[in-house]
């Protein structure tokens, strides 16, 4: 969801094109142990707990959905601001504690593997998002056009994974 890594990654970006990459590295070294202590919580018999987080994590997207058309900037500074940005983001723990936790419960399904593939993707996914971002504020680009692209695209996808999440979690209570 776009929000203070990004705002920090656009401005930190205008002056050093792997802003990104290095801002990603902060928040990697949050959240994989998150991701690591998240799987390894999941692999207990939660009963119920499992889909009630799934449907928590649905409504928390569909809200963060919400929030991108609400949207402020913040700027700050590189792996720090990783770090900073990613740990004292309320938006960072609220993910991890639903959604990044259902994802945590369903990579348990795969055991070391499925835990290996999702912190694989989900950091690809941050490496590639900003350093994508700092490169093209690095050399000027507009982001007017593409940041409201990215907003509509960021819009729709956690709207349907959020009404996803949901619909699997209450699918498994039969």
């Amino acid at each position: 969801m776009p929000g203070p890594l990004f705002a920090v990654t656009i401005a930190e970006g205008k002056n050093n094109k792997y802003a990104g990459i290095l801002i990603s590295i902060g928040q990697a070294i949050v959240e994989i142990p998150i991701i690591i202590i998240l799987f390894l919580f999941g692999k207990i018999e939660l009963g119920i707990i499992k889909p009630i987080i799934g449907i928590m994590g649905g409504f928390v997207l569909i809200y963060f959905a919400y929030k991108i058309l609400k949207e402020r900037e913040r700027k700050e500074k590189s792996i720090i601001s990783g770090i900073l940005l990613t740990s004292l983001n309320p938006y960072f723990i609220i993910w991890w504690l639903t959604i990044g936790f259902s994802l945590a419960i369903k990579a348990t399904m795969f055991g070391i593997i499925g835990l290996l593939i999702l912190i694989l993707f989900h950091e690809l996914c941050d490496f590639v998002w900003y350093g994508f971002v700092s490169f093209a504020s690095y050399h000027g680009a507009r982001f007017e056009k593409v940041e409201k692209l990215m907003k509509a695209i960021s819009f729709s996808l956690l709207l349907l994974f959020g009404f996803y999440f949901i619909c699997d979690s209450i699918l498994s209570f039969t």
